[in-house]
């Protein structure tokens, strides 16, 4: 019997809980598996498991209210169960009362039948004094009602709050539970940005440009998913945040410069890079996941480029003798929390712990470390994290100046990033400030 699409949306947030697992990958698996990209079944799937993932803290601070037990030892599959009608139910007007209730109690049947009267039980509670549940006072304890209310991690919003102070954690909490905007990077190795707007909207697509970036657009209406399309399928576009093609400006490139861009990927701000440079130059896309190398690869064909080489390799092992002293520039987009991103990712918010942070840090000043070897005399060395935090971003730039005095920090030329930079010379954007993803930049220069 095929699943019904609430209990679809149970099993994603199940894989994502057990597996770590990112939910869009699955989601587009299911879509495609089902054949639901483009048809409202397809977009209720999404809007169920993002939601849950955006509110969750929201969705389980009731639900503590609401059982009589100790939540946190209650099974996972049935907590999703919870989860996904009490959004319906709490956020959602699509469907009545009666069949969301009705519905989560089957799912709990099929999953484990012992639980369907507790599901039941629990569900109907909310319906009968859910609006008289109380959230924490903000005024008295402003830490637990912007945990429980804007449904972020209690050391998330301590740590936020010595960094941004109250009112700006409320707003970056409030933008984290928004839908990102959809956003692309023209590749203009084959097409100009006015040229794949006046395309897209004779094709139906809904689109403005993006403010800051010179090659982004954003889809305000899409009449089908845009990796569907002909503009995908013959590389005119990648889909890529605008903080995320910023850092590109910030490195600034100059034709026929030789790149190594340490910590690849799959490869977004490479081809982003040899865009600028116009195929002329060479890049060196560095990564330890081969997988990742792989899909790089067939990015390199689908945009036309012809000046990325590929490596499989791991930077904080150190790089081979060969690239010492070799680049023009460097960049370093180390591994990170992914805090700026919880508006696309919201699954991060609950999988990332305080301990975490000092890891990430650890493992940024060994890579900025190895990485800075392969940078020429007079070269340039970009570090770049999509992290807001402090522990990331700046005190790692101020840790490698300390030890590497051939280094300094220097002021982006680029007319592009200098509203966006701060007067200590740090690229910074913010999802409720900038509209996009939270992103860090430093430029550093060898003497």
């Amino acid at each position: 019997m095929k699943k019904t699409i609430r209990h679809q949306a149970v099993e994603i947030l199940n894989q994502v809980h057990a597996a770590h697992d990112f939910a869009g990958p699955l989601i587009n698996d299911c879509l495609d598996k089902y054949n639901l990209s483009g048809t409202p079944d397809g977009r209720l799937l999404t809007h169920l498991v993002y939601g849950v993932l955006r509110f969750r803290g929201h969705l389980d601070w009731l639900l503590k209210k609401l059982y009589r037990g100790d939540f946190a030892k209650m099974q996972e599959d049935i907590k999703n169960v919870l989860r996904v009608s009490l959004y319906q139910l709490r956020f959602s007007e699509r469907l009545p009362d009666f069949a969301v209730v009705n519905e989560g109690v089957e799912i709990a049947k099929i999953i484990n039948p012992d639980k369907s009267s507790l599901v039941n039980a629990i569900l109907r509670n909310f319906l009968r004094r859910g609006q008289n549940l109380s959230f924490p006072s903000e005024k008295k304890n402003p830490v637990e009602y912007l945990a429980a209310f804007h449904s972020h991690p209690e050391w998330m919003i301590q740590t936020w709050i010595k960094t941004f102070g109250p009112q700006e954690t409320k707003a970056l909490c409030s933008a984290d539970n928004t839908l990102p905007p959809l956003t692309l990077r023209v590749n203009t190795l084959k097409i100009s940005r006015n040229d794949l707007k006046e395309k897209l909207a004779a094709a139906g697509f809904e689109s403005q440009t993006t403010p800051y970036s010179p090659n982004g657009i954003i889809l305000s209406t899409a009449v089908k998913p845009i990796q569907k399309t002909e503009f995908f399928d013959k590389g005119l576009l990648r889909i890529q945040d605008e903080g995320a093609q910023l850092i590109a400006c910030l490195v600034n490139p100059e034709r026929n410069e030789s790149i190594l861009d340490a910590c690849a990927g799959a490869g977004g701000k490479s081809s982003h890079l040899a865009a600028l440079l116009e195929n002329k130059g060479f890049i060196l896309a560095f990564d330890r996941n081969q997988e990742k190398i792989t899909e790089l690869k067939k990015e390199i064909i689908r945009l036309g480029i012809t000046i990325i080489e590929t490596q499989a390799g791991n930077v904080s092992a150190g790089l081979p003798d060969a690239f010492r002293e070799r680049f023009d520039c460097v960049l370093v987009d180390a591994p990170c929390s992914g805090l700026g991103t919880l508006r696309r990712n919201p699954e991060i918010k609950w999988r990332i712990m305080q301990n975490d942070i000092l890891s990430f840090a650890a493992q940024q000043k060994k890579i900025l470390q190895q990485a800075s070897a392969a940078v020429k005399r007079g070269g340039r060395l970009i570090y770049c994290t999509c992290s807001v935090l402090p522990e990331e971003n700046e005190n790692i730039v101020e840790h490698f100046l300390r030890v590497n005095n051939q280094f300094s920090l220097g002021k982006p030329s680029s007319t592009i990033i200098r509203p966006l930079t701060d007067s200590s010379g740090f690229f910074r954007t913010f999802p409720h400030r900038h509209n996009m993803d939270g992103f860090f930049g430093a430029l550093l220069i060898r003497q």
